[in-house]
């Protein structure tokens, strides 16, 4: 069985660039000390499925490509400071760098999908990657509003969930299912609960085990879900402290309500439906193993 070691190594070794800075700022980031989740699960729905495991390493790698550019540019975006407890790598290098370097990512990712995999493949990747580009730009045109569940759950559906479904997608479609989009709408379902709890952790976390500033949803306009759930509980004026400078208030209401309760017991009803296909294919119990770990984390 791969591990999240051997997977760095890979991820590492397929990087290969011509120009130095690109393998720093990716080596900067990769060696911060990320789950690997997302090519794991990719990996372990192919084995699952009896599929060929070596050929879907490169792939696998491909996704997190595509992850570390997405967080290379949604750094840039946000104007992080950290990531991963450490200083971010636009901090260290610079927008640009960091920018460009995520634009290598991306293309590296087509290259290996080019080499390794399939046209339904790169059409399942692709798909993921225009879901997450739109789902940045509408979570960027949400800032400082008050939205609606409708808009918030597209944000992270495609925002985060839909490269999770890429990977469950990939997976079996290595592994020769014809239904691999029935594994995308999956991981479309473990991406949202993966990012309810970052949601909830945002409110209720530790920054030391989160690595990043706690409260910073708030601070910078964002609505997510532990707000939401509780808005027809806040009276209109209390409301209003998310059009000022009254985050920190709202923040003790949210908490108040049980809006961070809420949240995590969302993130275990969406996971439900998960599990549930889950162990219709996978009687090792790695898969299911691996998605907990995802709702059950301080981190």
């Amino acid at each position: 069985m791969v591990n999240t070691q051997d997977i760095r190594e890979k991820i590492i070794s397929y990087l290969d660039p011509e120009v130095r800075e690109v393998y720093e700022i990716g080596n900067y980031i990769i060696s911060s000390g990320g789950k690997g989740v997302r090519p794991l699960l990719t990996i372990m729905v192919c084995e699952a499925l009896g599929g060929d495991v070596e050929r879907v390493i490169p792939l696998a790698v491909g996704i997190e490509y595509v992850h570390i550019a997405s967080l290379l540019h949604d750094d840039v975006v946000d104007g992080a400071q950290t990531r991963r407890g450490k200083r971010s790598a636009n901090v260290v290098f610079g927008n640009q760098a960091c920018v460009l370097t995520g634009d290598y990512m991306y293309a590296k990712a087509l290259s290996l999908y080019s080499q390794y995999g399939s046209l339904e493949s790169i059409q399942v990747l692709s798909d993921a990657v225009m879901k997450m580009s739109q789902g940045q730009l509408l979570e960027l045109k949400s800032l400082g509003n008050l939205i609606d569940e409708e808009t918030y759950f597209k944000i992270i559906d495609y925002k985060t969930g839909a490269l999770f479904g890429a990977c469950m997608a990939v997976g079996a479609l290595i592994a020769g299912r014809e239904d691999y989009w029935d594994f995308y709408r999956m991981g479309i379902l473990a991406g949202r609960a993966f990012q309810l709890i970052d949601d909830a952790l945002d409110y209720a976390g530790s920054e030391e085990k989160l690595g990043k500033p706690v409260g910073s949803d708030l601070a910078e306009g964002k609505c997510t879900y532990p707000l939401l759930c509780v808005l027809d509980e806040l009276k209109e004026e209390e409301k209003l402290l998310f059009y000022g400078e009254g985050y920190e208030d709202l923040k003790r209401l949210v908490l108040k309500h049980g809006g961070v309760e809420k949240t995590k017991e969302k993130a275990r009803q969406e996971i439900e439906r998960v599990l549930h296909f889950v162990r219709s294919f996978d009687t090792s119990g790695g898969i299911e193993s691996l998605i907990l770990k995802l709702i059950n984390r301080e981190s």
